[in-house]
């Protein structure tokens, strides 16, 4: 395995605390999802989140009435999740942090891919593969909500260019510490959409706040698509 794909993996197998449903993940539900596109789980629409973390998404999009899956590399987050929904706990798996081009995720056939802050550790040559599975994995009329960290975000003023696209991000702050985590930064809503270039791009927003002083904001932009007709 590549020591950045090592290192992130180290990084993310400690468990990340996130037991509650972003905002940007249930407005786009009602903002987007339901609103726009009618689907709003009446019909046990098949969802993946891909680096579902603790399963808090998933567990929000059960709660609707999805078909709910969650893959992630953290070993501990997903025992959390299994541990939160024991009802579906064969729905989550550890997945290895390399992407396979024959990667298929429980028979895909999703409906609804979803990625929060996680497509970013991966560099450019993985992305690819891995974009290209996730695309794979949808049913074709189906529909992909992305996020990437933008070079608005605060630990951009803490990183140094690595290799193929990703930048090496080490700082010391007094809530938290990061050493040798590898992430790849979006500079702007046209390079969210040629980045996914692979679907079609429906709405291309962002999120922020900043709660401490100590920290800046944590800028992301997101990408709502659809699987292209091939």
């Amino acid at each position: 395995m590549d020591s950045y794909l090592s290192s992130n993996q180290d990084y993310y197998n400690k468990g990340y605390e996130a037991g509650n449903v972003e905002s940007h993940v249930f407005r786009m539900y009602g903002r987007i999802l339901r609103y726009e596109f009618g689907m709003d789980g009446s019909k046990g629409e098949r969802i993946l989140d891909f680096g579902c973390g603790q399963g808090s998404a998933a567990f929000f999009f059960k709660r609707n009435g999805f078909d709910v899956y969650g893959v992630d590399i953290s070993e501990v987050d997903i025992g959390v999740a299994k541990n939160c929904m024991p009802d579906i706990k064969d729905h989550f798996m550890v997945i290895p942090p390399r992407p396979d081009s024959s990667d298929i995720f429980f028979g895909g056939g999703f409906d609804l891919i979803v990625s929060v802050q996680t497509l970013y550790y991966l560099d450019n040559e993985d992305m690819k593969i891995r974009l290209q599975t996730l695309n794979n994995m949808l049913k074709d009329d189906g529909f992909v909500y992305f996020t990437m960290m933008s070079k608005k975000h605060y630990t951009y003023e803490y990183a140094k260019p690595h290799t193929n696209g990703l930048s090496k991000v080490d700082f010391n702050l007094p809530r938290i510490s990061v050493k040798d985590l590898y992430t790849q930064f979006t500079d702007s809503e046209e390079e969210m959409i040629e980045k996914f270039n692979m679907f079609e791009p429906i709405h291309v927003g962002y999120y922020d706040q900043k709660l401490r002083s100590d920290e800046g904001g944590i800028f992301h932009y997101t990408f709502f698509g659809k699987k292209k007709k091939q």
